[in-house]
């Protein structure tokens, strides 16, 4: 499939709203791109941190591949001659207006730096690769290995990181760490429903190569509920990349299902993981222009344990949940959709939607979880556009419209303006 691979990214304004915030840069760094000798659009499709064909093969690589950097070799050693790291400068303009009722409330929001982030990525050795982000701590934290069976690639990755329980090996657009191209993940439903609870802790078993990725994972969820976490849950993935009209289709499927005891305070609760979703991209050209198309499906529920019901522990994470409980019983779903188009070289537009419900078993537990009706709805309008000033450098405007059924509405601008060093 033709790519246009043409100049982009980061004088960063990148609009998001209050509601979804994440790092929109990772793994889209200058590291990679002195370890490689390759212009950041050789990985990133449209801009960072979408990922193209060639992309994907350098994760599926462990970020082991090197071009002319020379490297320090010995007997189990494998390094490049230089560390390759990189910096993250962001700043920020948010403009939030919150109606309830007849109410209207503004408020005006500079971050300068909201961002300023040491990356270091690359190769650890022939087989190894590495990523991590400090942010006054390891925030995002991977480890990767690769190994080639006859085309086959292998691997076992651990990770640590606030880009969902998928991201110890992650080669889709629609959502996490390669979502984030003109704050597009803002409307995906499993950024907003699975990803939001927080940091997740995952070993991963995997095997793929350029047509297909297969992930078996135990994983660690977050629980805004708990002050300690205990256990791991399976998870497994699997995405599929194939030809249509010349376009690249990738279609990707995850089912997680357990539970996990976390401690609050000196007590124990039991949390319910039971997640399902589809997501979906279509990356491709018309003529000079590129496009890409990304949406998802979700669903979550509680879960059925040895004399009752555990918490959902994805409820208290949606968009729209109020309240750290979310009951009992509630079950969350939700759909997201969105185009992105790069008319100009240096110039994209986004527009996306997003809904999701919280369904209660009771009104009653509806209200004691702060909600105003049984089954509240979420709803997200989304709009951006992006100029790149360079590859490495872009700015972008984003808006959101977001309103949940009996409660507030809020709409949110955001000016974002990124440099990665």
């Amino acid at each position: 499939m033709k790519k246009t691979l043409l100049s982009a990214a980061a004088f960063a304004v990148a609009g998001v709203s209050a509601v979804a915030m994440m790092p929109n840069s990772a793994e889209a760094i200058p590291a990679f791109a002195r370890q490689t000798g390759a212009a950041c659009l050789s990985c990133h499709f449209q801009t960072f941190p979408a990922l193209t064909a060639f992309g994907r093969s350098f994760k599926l690589g462990a970020f082991t591949d090197v071009g002319e950097q020379a490297l320090i070799e010995d007997e189990e050693l494998s390094l490049p001659s230089v560390l390759n790291a990189a910096l993250v400068l962001r700043a920020q303009y948010m403009v939030s207006k919150v109606t309830s009722g007849a109410t209207t409330t503004s408020t005006r929001t500079w971050a300068v730096p909201t961002d300023s982030n040491l990356l270091l990525a690359g190769r650890v050795g022939a087989n190894t690769g590495a990523f991590v982000e400090f942010a006054g701590g390891a925030g995002n934290w991977q480890l990767m290995n690769s190994f080639d069976m006859d085309g086959i690639k292998v691997g076992l990755n651990v990770a640590n990181t606030g880009f969902g329980p998928t991201a110890a090996l992650e080669t889709t657009a629609v959502y996490g760490q390669h979502g984030g191209k003109l704050w597009g993940s803002d409307v995906s439903a499993v950024q907003n429903i699975v990803n939001a609870i927080g940091n997740t802790t995952s070993v991963a078993l995997w095997t793929g190569n350029d047509s297909f990725t297969v992930q078996g994972a135990m994983v660690a969820f977050a629980d805004a509920r708990a002050t300690k976490n205990a256990g791991f849950v399976p998870l497994i993935r699997g995405t599929y990349v194939a030809d249509l009209g010349g376009a690249e289709l990738l279609v990707g499927a995850t089912a997680t299902s357990g539970t996990q005891t976390a401690a609050v305070g000196a007590a124990n609760i039991t949390n319910g993981v039971d997640a399902k979703w589809l997501d979906l991209q279509l990356q491709g050209d018309m003529g000079d222009a590129s496009y890409g198309i990304y949406a998802d499906w979700v669903a979550t529920k509680s879960k059925g344990v040895s004399g009752g019901v555990s918490n959902n522990i994805f409820a208290a994470g949606a968009a729209g949940a109020v309240g750290a409980g979310a009951g009992a019983d509630a079950k969350v779903d939700g759909f997201g959709i969105r185009a992105e188009v790069k008319p100009l070289h240096n110039v994209m537009f986004g527009v996306g939607y997003m809904s999701t419900k919280t369904t209660y078993a009771t009104l009653a537990a509806a209200t004691a979880a702060g909600a105003a009706t049984q089954a509240p709805k979420f709803t997200r309008t989304h709009l951006a556009a992006t100029y790149e000033i360079y590859q490495n450098m872009e700015l972008t405007l984003s808006y959101n419209n977001d309103s949940v059924s009996g409660g507030n509405k809020t709409k949110t601008t955001l000016v974002d303006l990124e440099a990665l060093m």
